[in-house]
């Protein structure tokens, strides 16, 4: 029996899973980016809290609980076949009931780091700098990539032989069979469930969330950014669509957007709200994740990094890397010059003596006073961030995910399993191994990370405070106005001449000299 859309309940909390490459099953997907990935088998929902579920060297069921890492150091969660509760309230989202196929969605938003890849293969092109600005900055590998058009979107998901999910498919993704209101269930959101209004203020990475996962385990379906889906959007498609995987309208003149970011609302963060966007624009807090009809389509590359940290299987870590990082904090300080021009000074608090090779940046902000000090003028908002190597020793010895053996601190394919011979782009298939090795003259460097590590030294870290010390601050800017004029009597005393003036106290309007200057802090 399907439950109605009442605030009450939540979902059980799943954690993350990387678990080992592993040998093929399930169906192969082709057609175009307009068509749904075909069905694999059509399995009947089961009305259960999902469990965890170990892969063997088959490959993984398509069932609930099942997880499986990806070529780009996605993991991918199963949604199994079958009829869920769509809609909420309003004209463009009427409650109901659809029916979709077997997929395979991402569990996170495709990050910074991932789509850094793809660009690096000439697959995909640089997101709108203006959106986002930290793009390539190793302090947002693992936040979700902004900035990006739709068909930047798709781009990415053929590179990875997958495509943007439906309309249908995101939500059953972010609602389970029963239709929750929210990816979590029928609580309403809070700051430990959903990056949203007021909560943080900006993007955060990509797996932060853990008690706000969907009931598929899928990470940030309300909040942190929006989504791109493959549907055309209509306002009225859902009063008419098909009841069996639908596809959205043939042709509009703008595509759906799903999801919510963390300047929206509550109202947003329910998983049936629909947004639309004309689909060459691009937002700094609009994302995408796919969706994938073979998640063995790719052979395993031959040499993968090591980890430090909590494991990929989410074991705990047998040694923890004693490493000191020298804290750079961030202050700001917004004014108004006399003539009511806003300008943020940003500067940059070093410890007594930073380490060689810190980087300190404000981009569209102007330096000054040598290497710590930015000045920034509006348009805004802008990102302030230090990053610089810790100091200390590792002394930890990295692990190799399953199927693959330390070879002098390599971690390299052990051949086990009969999996895809398919390599990602920039890549080569080599029989005799079974696995992908960079292809002659490539540049690009496949020894990945998982989705949500940090890599350093050629090992992956769990902890970013293992691998750089970073800090970010958003620079915004606040509204100058006028100081307010008396005609003496109570008001505070001229200085050398000056004409007499009445200022406000309390982090706005104080007197210096002859004028009324703003302060961000007490005066």
């Amino acid at each position: 029996m399907k439950r109605f859309l009442y605030l009450n309940s939540t979902v059980v909390v799943v954690s993350l899973i990387l678990s080992a490459c592993n040998a093929p099953v399930g169906s192969d997907v082709t057609g175009d980016a307009t068509e749904l990935p075909a069905t694999v088998t059509e399995t009947a929902v089961v009305e259960a809290s999902p469990t965890l579920v170990s892969i063997d060297l088959a490959g993984p069921p398509m069932e609930i609980g099942s997880k499986y890492p990806y070529v780009d150091g996605t993991i991918l969660v199963a949604v199994p076949g079958g009829t869920f509760i769509m809609g909420y309230q309003g004209e463009d989202n009427p409650v109901h009931e659809v029916t979709v196929s077997d997929f395979w969605i991402y569990s996170t938003k495709v990050t910074n780091s991932q789509y850094g890849l793809c660009v690096a293969t000439g697959k995909c092109v640089p997101p709108d700098q203006k959106n986002n600005a930290l793009f390539g900055n190793f302090s947002h590998a693992n936040y979700p990539v902004t900035g990006v058009t739709y068909e930047q979107a798709s781009q990415y998901c053929s590179f990875v032989n997958g495509k943007l999910p439906t309309e249908a498919q995101w939500e059953k993704a972010a609602r389970g069979p029963e239709g929750n209101i929210f990816p979590w269930g029928d609580e309403a959101p809070t700051c430990s469930l959903s990056n949203y209004l007021s909560c943080i203020g900006n993007i955060t990475p990509i797996n932060e969330y853990t008690n706000g996962v969907s009931f598929y385990s899928a990470f940030d379906m309300a909040g942190n950014a929006r989504e791109w889906v493959l549907d055309w959007y209509s306002p009225s498609y859902y009063t008419q669509s098909p009841a069996e995987d639908p596809l959205g309208p043939e042709l509009g003149e703008k595509r759906s957007v799903r999801g919510s970011s963390f300047q929206d609302g509550t109202d947003s963060a329910i998983s049936a709200h629909r947004f639309s966007l004309n689909p060459t624009e691009n937002l700094p807090d609009l994302g995408f994740r796919c969706v994938v009809g073979d998640p063995t389509f790719f052979a395993p590359m031959c040499e993968q990094l090591g980890y430090i940290g909590i494991g990929p299987n989410g074991e705990e870590a047998n040694c923890t890397p004693d490493m000191q990082c020298n804290n750079v904090s961030i202050s700001q300080a917004p004014v108004c010059t006399q003539r009511l021009e806003p300008y943020t000074i940003v500067t940059f608090n070093l410890a007594d003596n930073p380490p060689d090779g810190w980087v300190y940046d404000v981009p569209g902000c102007s330096q000054i006073s040598g290497e710590d000090k930015f000045v920034c003028n509006p348009p805004g908002p802008f990102i302030a961030s230090a990053e610089g190597s810790c100091e200390g020793s590792n002394t930890c010895e990295a692990s190799c995910p399953v199927n693959y053996i330390n070879e002098d601190g390599v971690c390299k394919w052990n051949g086990e399993g009969s999996i895809g011979t398919e390599c990602i782009a920039g890549t080569t298939y080599d029989p005799l191994t079974q696995c992908c090795s960079a292809t002659p003259g490539s540049v690009v460097d496949y020894k990945l990370c998982p989705a949500g590590y940090y890599v350093s030294d050629g090992v992956c870290y769990s902890d970013q405070s293992y691998t750089q010390d970073t800090e970010s601050l958003n620079v915004l800017f606040n509204s100058c106005e006028p100081p307010k004029e008396t005609g003496g009597g109570g008001g505070p005393t001229p200085v050398g001449g000056c004409p007499v003036q009445s200022c406000t106290t309390g982090n706005k309007w104080c007197q210096a000299s002859c004028s009324c200057i703003y302060q961000y802090s007490t005066c």
